[in-house]
């Protein structure tokens, strides 16, 4: 067994399988780079590729585990959509309070290295009412992730400019450090768990839950697994909050809430019930039959779609592995809409990864230009939505390094 110019396909193959039955991934959730990487250092050790295939058979080998890490996925930062926290201060809150519950409960599940957490202790911190006790759990697969996240010290990349600030949260340390604020760090905890099975009793339930950015990898029969889990643990009149593509329905015994884009999820204090069909009434048994002309109604006209409609049809078919279709539709989307920022860059950030970086530049020119004719505040309306001064710093960033190369 050899490595010549990639990954053994044997290894690999069984690299794939075990991330899939540990984690719920789509089988080409792991990058084979990534894998090559972790290959070619342990072979640097001495190791050989018949010892690495057959700890791989045992799930709970030191490598078997490292593999699975590896495939795990940690892009966060804190108040990612920060359109769900308002939502929790808003409308969550208050709602979740006229049960006059003891205290407030929230679960981040699949929690990476603790971001989304920490920012969801301090939005029920600041939006609880004076001494009503706030409870937050961090939960994730990669126990790595999770010591980082009770370390509590985050660096710039934790904090960006498409997460506001919007309640306190932490202070800085130095000039590039900041660490959570005591009060929040002493209400959230973190566990190891993974949500191929159901959350252990002993953690209770949860008014709140966010489970965002994390299903888009998992294969449907597995996504369906995850979210009964998930839903088996928020409270009566909870509110679950899932990523902008991961459902395309409502999980059951759930009711939606708020636009759809913002794929959030009530449970209704009363359980759900079908509704029941009335019967048709009988007709009359004497007198002549006589048809009565019933006027049709035609349908509204269907009202116009936006352009974050199309925007997120083109994800879904990334996310499905159709890319060449996921490119027509980015395609037409810019060529309808040509000032939209998001559309523009999804496009040209998918010829970069593509390899088509000639056909990306026009379009990070374009983003740029655009950008930078808005307010740096200004809110771009999108799967996400964020600043104008995002665009222009993610174009800039993309023409100074094609520049610097």
């Amino acid at each position: 067994m050899t490595v010549t110019g990639g990954l053994d396909p044997l290894l690999f193959a069984r690299a794939r399988q075990l991330v899939s039955e540990r984690t719920g991934f789509r089988d080409d959730a792991i990058a084979p780079e990534s894998l090559e990487r972790l290959v070619r250092s342990e072979l640097a050790r001495g190791r050989t590729l018949v010892e690495l295939l057959t700890e791989l058979q045992n799930p709970e080998t030191p490598f078997a585990q490292t593999v699975v890490r590896t495939s795990l996925v940690g892009e966060t930062y804190f108040y990612r959509h920060p359109e769900h926290f308002r939502f929790v201060a808003r409308d969550g809150v208050p709602g979740v309070l006229r049960r006059n519950p003891t205290r407030l409960r929230g679960w981040s599940a699949g929690c990476a290295t603790g971001e989304e957490a920490y920012s969801l202790a301090s939005c029920l911190l600041a939006s609880a009412p004076p001494g009503m006790p706030v409870e937050v759990l961090g939960t994730d697969l990669n126990e790595a992730s999770l010591a980082h996240a009770r370390r509590a010290t985050y660096g710039a990349w934790s904090r960006r400019d498409s997460g506001p600030h919007l309640f306190p949260l932490y202070r800085p340390t130095s000039e590039r450090e900041v660490v959570i604020l005591e009060g929040v760090r002493n209400v959230t905890t973190f566990a190891v768990t993974n949500l191929m099975g159901p959350l252990p009793d002993l953690f209770g339930f949860f008014e709140f839950i966010l489970c965002r950015n994390v299903l888009t990898y998992f294969t449907p029969a597995a996504r369906e697994v995850a979210i009964a889990h998930i839903v088996r643990a928020l409270a009566p009149g909870g509110y679950l909050f899932l990523g902008t593509v991961e459902v395309d329905r409502v999980p059951e015994g759930l009711v939606r809430v708020g636009p759809p884009e913002l794929q959030a999820f009530h449970r209704p204090e009363t359980p759900l019930t079908p509704a029941v069909k009335p019967p048709a009434p009988k007709p009359a048994r004497s007198g002549p039959f006589r048809m009565t002309p019933v006027p049709v109604a035609l349908p509204p006209p269907e009202p116009p779609r936006s352009p974050s409609q199309f925007h997120l049809e083109a994800l879904e078919r990334i996310e499905q592995g159709d890319v060449p279709r996921a490119s027509l539709m980015l395609e037409a989307l810019v060529r309808q809409f040509p000032d939209y920022l998001p559309g523009l860059l999804e496009l040209a950030l998918l010829r970069e990864r593509n390899g088509a970086r000639a056909a990306a530049y026009p379009l990070m020119r374009a983003v740029h230009a655009r950008a930078a004719k808005l307010p740096p505040d200004q809110i771009v309306e999108g799967p996400e939505c964020l600043p104008a001064r995002f665009y222009k710093a993610s174009a800039d960033a993309y023409l100074n390094q094609g520049a610097a190369e």
